[in-house]
């Protein structure tokens, strides 16, 4: 059962990136199939950024006065901020499908942080390292990531600090939870660094030249993420938490997104390699990985079926994928030591 799962869902994700015969190949096809979605991914996020002129734009006709602003153009913002929602959600799926591939790869990992997964610099450790130059000159040192810190609070209302004014968007008669006008400022500066970053991005993975030891990398360092996933997946709203990130769809569907970037990686740039040395063993990774994938879709899809799920169940699923993500690494690890490959880190 789970198998043909796995199986449907890599023709889903990648159409269009058939597996290669040959290790040189299926690098080029990795590479190609990233540059694919990050040219998507600046495309949506040139149209949020346009959303986002357009929902500034009606804020400032009325004095900056969200209020005032309200009471003049509610249909009007009430679709500008669908719009701006829309427009995140295509731009983060763009991303959440290269994910895997991006943040694995060493010479492009920094822009993982500054997208998606980064900490503001108030964090320790895993900090987005670049400041955000907002349209009135302010300037946000180390905000955090502009996918998940920044923009997806802001938009869904869950970050209080720049909320304006409650709004009822769906015109129900009341204003729903995170049925908000937020900063317009904020809101078209975060949009702007989005354009900048996902094409700071494209630069620097047309000039990445592909290579065994970051293909090995990067399945090797992003597969054993999944249980970190799982556990924001248990934190989030989706599972009665309140967690002011992951509010916009179910982080299961990144999930997928990133870990058949991984499975993709494997198959196309790494299998050919082991598979060379040891069939069993590329057989048996192979074999993992569809497992893998078919765990969290059939996860997935008992929740958009409308089951719900308890913070116990989260943990034993989420401990599931752990284990076989760490059955994966520990087999590559060891493709990696007969073929004498480098795992960077």
């Amino acid at each position: 059962m789970r198998l043909k799962i796995a199986m449907t869902m890599t023709t889903v994700v990648f159409a269009g990136a058939a597996f290669a015969a040959t290790e040189e190949q299926g690098l080029e096809s990795v590479k190609a199939f990233t540059l694919e979605h990050n040219d998507a991914l600046i495309v949506e996020a040139e149209k949020m950024q346009t959303a986002a002129e357009d929902y500034a734009a009606l804020i400032d006709a009325n004095g900056g006065d969200y209020v005032a602003a309200w009471a003049a153009e509610p249909q009007k913002l009430a679709e500008s901020v669908q719009a701006l929602r829309a427009q995140w959600l295509a731009a983060s799926n763009q991303y959440e499908t290269i994910e895997g591939i991006v943040a694995g790869i060493p010479s492009t990992a920094k822009y993982d942080l500054i997208l998606d997964a980064g900490n503001p610099g108030t964090e320790a450790e895993g900090v987005a390292e670049f400041d955000l130059t907002l349209p009135d000159g302010t300037v946000l040192e180390k905000p955090g990531s502009l996918f998940h810190t920044i923009t997806e609070p802001l938009f869904w209302g869950t970050d209080k600090d720049h909320v304006k004014v409650e709004a009822d968007l769906n015109g129900n008669g009341s204003a729903d939870p995170g049925e908000v006008l937020f900063d317009a400022n904020l809101a078209l500066g975060a949009a702007q660094g989005m354009v900048k970053w996902a094409k700071a991005l494209r630069d620097d993975m047309a000039a990445w030249e592909p290579n065994r030891d970051d293909a090995f990398t990067a399945v090797v360092t992003m597969t054993p993420t999944v249980g970190d996933y799982f556990g924001e997946w248990k934190e989030s709203q989706f599972l009665g938490g309140d967690e002011a990130a992951f509010v916009a769809q179910s982080r299961l569907i990144d999930v997928l997104g990133i870990m058949g970037g991984c499975q993709l990686m494997y198959s196309a740039a790494v299998s050919p390699v082991v598979a060379t040395s040891d069939a069993a063993l590329d057989s048996a990774v192979t074999n993992d990985f569809d497992e893998l994938i078919a765990l969290v879709s059939e996860t997935r899809e008992r929740e958009a079926a409308g089951e719900t799920f308890s913070a116990e169940e989260a943990d034993a699923l989420g401990s599931e994928a752990q284990d076989i993500a760490e059955r994966i690494v520990s087999q590559v690890l060891q493709a990696a030591a007969k073929n004498g490959v480098e795992i960077k880190g």
